[in-house]
Parts: structure tokens; C-alpha cells; sequence
């Protein structure tokens, strides 16, 4: 019997599910969700709770045994953020949050490197959050201390099993990796001021690595939006590009090589590295982290009230804006910065101030996807992640591209998790095996 759990953790929940790897279709059943978010510390940096995501992790592993036994766990999170070991295997501090303030200046670290001799190397959108800026900001003490330096879900996978090793998904993702090699690049790692023993080999998902409480540990796309895209569904004849929707938008194609072409990297393309090969062309776009964070000067209205009031606008009259915007990427009060940006009043109706953020939100991923256009043919696009619940995001974004939507599973991360892990014992021999019970 091959039920797998897969740990899914995106950067508002945590989520622990039980997957039937002999089921069809595959079905995520969701056995454990908790909200989490970053906090402040005492000298105000954004920082994450890691013991509520252990917590969350441990009590979602432990209800999943309570339901039957388990042949295999699989983690994953988001990317780019990171925990450093002392050498007693020991977490120095708790993790930052890549909306934290302190890469404000990654600009200055950008123009001193060279923004073209980085994209020929790295081949990444230019992100403030990016490891090598954070790294490059990192209190050089604790660098100093470090013995091992893990990426969010290799270090939820150390914490289950004890065993420290960096993933390609979560290595790719971090500004560091040369994409000639597919090795650490010695300039970047330079750039970020680590010593390059503290990042380990890069290694490949689809093994078993370790065990948590006699159940084997796989390693899998560590990066969430890997695991989703390996989750996504069958693919067109055609070929199919992509939206993993949720907190981002990441709009994109799957690409058996990289491009670091000048046509790229003026419209901020970045290269992802693939769950277990090629790559993901895509651009990242500010999501419905948005939305979340403007419910809360709204005592939380649930999100379908909210999408059901905003279905009922009339869209001629509804106000637009640039998600992208700067000043949007962590205020101390989403719902007064996103109304003045999109000159409303904060106490706008909240219909018509969650259509303006799906607007925007559609507007900017559907001119994503008209740049793509350019470049690389495809018949369709699949919409998949946490947003594919909302139908008006979905009709909006077939208006505007004039292209055919199909809608996968809102927890794609976790199918695709699942079909690796299935791949790691023995299960399945591809993703497109695991993709045919979608």
C-alpha cells in the first residue's frame, strides 16, 4: 500500500496531508492545517515562528499514522529563505522572512556585482528577497558560527530525521547556483560573504534520505512551486504554460534549458530549477498575499464572501493597480497602501476593493503570459494552487489573454510532492507517470 504524507508549507499555513499513490485520481486529503506568519523580534525583523511550523509538521505527521501507516514523508516550502546550524546541528536563530526589511539596500549589492554578469551566472529575476541578498546582509557573527547552512524545507527535513543536505529546487532559487555547472558559483557564494563548506552538494530529489519514527523521509521539490508544477496535471499535446497561484502568481512554461538571453532578463524572467529536471521560465507577480493581509482590517471576512461581493461589481469603473509596486511587498497596513495607491478611500466597499486586487492580480500574470507569447507556443494554460478556487480569477484571466484556462487542484504542491515521493520507493518511474492519475 503506498499512502505517502506530504508536508506542504506555503508562507500563511502549514498543511499535512495523506496522499493514495494507488488512487485515481490522486486526492490530497488535507489532514492538518494551521496559519502561521512571521513576527517581529525584539529589534523589529521580520522573523518566522519555527517552533509553531514544527508543531504544525509534527502534529499533521502524527494524525496521519493515526489514520493508517505511511510509505513515505515528503517536505515542502516556500523558497529563498534559510536557517543556519552551529556545529552542534543546533539552529543558531530562528529563520527571517523574505519580507523583511533588511534587504531594502539589495540594489547597492546588485550594481556592485554587475545586474548582467549576475543573470548570465544565476539567470534569476532581480528580487530584494533573494538568499544571496539576504546572505549578503546576514550578521556576519552568526555567518561566522555557522557550521551548515539549510534551505526552509531541508531544514524541516532535518529537524525529522537529522540529516543536513541542500536540494536542487531549493539551491536553484537562491541566487547562488551557476546555471553552466548547475554548482554552487564561487562569485556569488563570495558575493553573499558565507564559507562555501556551509552549503553542502547540490542533490537531486526522488530518494529516500532519512526517517522520522520508523517512516522513510523522501526527498522531494523542496521549492513549493517544483512540487506544484510536477503536480499540475497532463499537459496539452501543444504544450501548456502555467499560473501557481496563491500568495505569488507565478506565471511560466517548463523548459528542458535555461535562457539568460537579454530578451529575458529586460522583462525579469527567471529560471526555477525543475523537482527533478529542466527548468520553469516564469515571472514572479505579487498574489493574493495581498488580499489576505487587507482581511485583516476587515476582521477577516472569509474569502469567498469577499470573491462572491467582488463578483458582483460592475469591472468598467474598478480602479487598478501595480502589485508589483514597491511599496506593497510588506506595509505595516495593506488596506490603507493598497487603497491610496489605487486612489480609494481605506473604507471602500470591500467588494470593491478585493475586484481591484483581482483585476490587478489578473491584469499583470495575463501581461506575464502575452510576453511569453513571444517566445514560446503554447495551446493553453493551467491554473492551479490555492487561487484556482476562485472562478472570477479564472474567467478574468481567460478575457484578458484570450486564451483557454484549464484549472488543476488547489493543492497542487502537495500532488506533485506526493508523485516524487512516489518516484523515491519505487511507485512510479516519472512525474508523467504519477501525472496520468491526476
Amino acid at each position: 500500500m503506498y499512502v505517502v504524507a506530504a508536508v506542504d508549507c506555503g508562507a500563511t499555513s502549514v498543511r499535512v496531508c495523506r496522499v493514495d499513490l494507488d488512487a485515481t485520481p490522486l486526492t490530497p486529503e488535507v489532514v492538518h492545517r494551521v496559519a502561521h506568519s512571521p513576527v517581529y523580534d525584539s529589534v523589529g525583523h521580520l522573523r518566522w515562528d519555527w517552533n509553531r511550523i514544527i508543531s504544525a509538521v509534527t502534529v499533521g505527521l502524527e494524525r496521519c499514522l493515526e489514520l493508517g501507516p505511511l510509505a513515505s514523508i515528503g517536505v515542502d516550502t516556500w523558497a529563498v529563505d534559510y536557517g543556519l546550524l552551529d556545529e552542534k546541528n543546533e539552529l543558531i536563530s530562528a529563520p527571517y522572512s523574505y519580507r523583511d526589511h533588511r534587504t531594502d539596500n539589495y540594489r547597492t549589492v546588485v550594481d556592485d556585482f554587475g545586474a548582467d554578469a549576475m543573470y548570465r551566472i544565476n539567470g534569476l529575476q532581480l528580487q530584494p528577497f533573494n538568499t544571496v541578498f539576504q546572505l549578503a546582509t546576514h550578521d556576519p557573527t552568526e555567518l561566522g558560527r555557522a557550521a551548515r547552512l539549510l534551505w526552509m524545507p531541508e531544514l524541516i527535513v532535518h529537524e525529522l530525521t537529522g540529516v543536513a543536505l541542500t536540494e536542487r529546487t531549493s539551491a536553484g532559487s537562491s541566487g547562488l547556483v551557476d546555471l553552466g555547472t548547475g554548482d554552487w558559483s564561487p562569485e556569488l557564494v563570495g558575493l553573499a560573504g558565507i564559507d562555501p563548506s556551509i552549503v553542502g552538494e547540490i542533490e537531486s530529489a526522488g530518494r529516500v534520505v532519512g526517517e522520522w519514527r520508523g517512516v522513510p523521509v523522501s526527498l522531494v521539490g523542496g521549492h513549493d512551486t517544483a512540487s506544484a508544477v510536477a503536480g499540475m496535471g497532463r499537459r496539452s499535446r501543444g504544450g501548456s504554460a502555467f499560473v501557481a497561484s496563491g500568495t505569488w502568481m507565478l506565471a511560466g512554461v517548463e523548459r528542458p534549458t535555461p535562457d539568460t538571453s537579454a530578451w529575458a532578463q529586460q522583462r525579469n524572467f527567471t529560471n526555477e530549477a525543475g523537482a527533478l529536471n529542466g527548468f520553469r521560465f516564469l515571472r514572479n507577480v505579487t498574489g493574493f498575499w495581498i488580499l489576505e493581509q487587507c482581511r485583516q482590517g476587515w476582521d477577516d471576512i472569509p474569502i469567498g464572501d469577499l470573491v462572491a461581493a467582488a463578483d458582483r461589481i460592475d469591472p468598467a469603473n474598478v480602479p487598478t493597480v501595480d502589485v508589483d509596486h514597491g511599496s506593497l511587498r510588506a506595509p505595516d497596513d495593506m488596506l490603507t497602501t493598497y487603497t491610496a495607491l489605487a486612489d480609494m478611500p481605506r473604507d471602500a466597499d470591500h467588494g470593491l476593493v478585493t475586484r481591484s486586487i483581482i483585476e490587478s492580480v489578473a491584469t499583470v500574470t495575463g501581461d506575464v503570459i502575452s510576453q511569453l507569447q513571444e517566445v514560446e507556443a503554447f495551446d493553453d494554460v493551467v491554473l492551479f494552487g490555492g487561487a484556482a478556487r476562485m472562478e472570477l480569477l479564472t474567467q478574468r484571466l481567460s478575457e484578458i489573454t484570450g486564451l483557454t484556462f484549464g484549472v488543476g487542484s488547489p493543492e497542487a504542491a502537495a500532488l506533485g510532492n506526493a508523485i516524487v515521493q512516489g518516484i523515491a520507493i519505487g511507485r512510479f518511474d516519472s512525474i508523467e507517470q504519477g501525472s496520468a492519475q491526476l
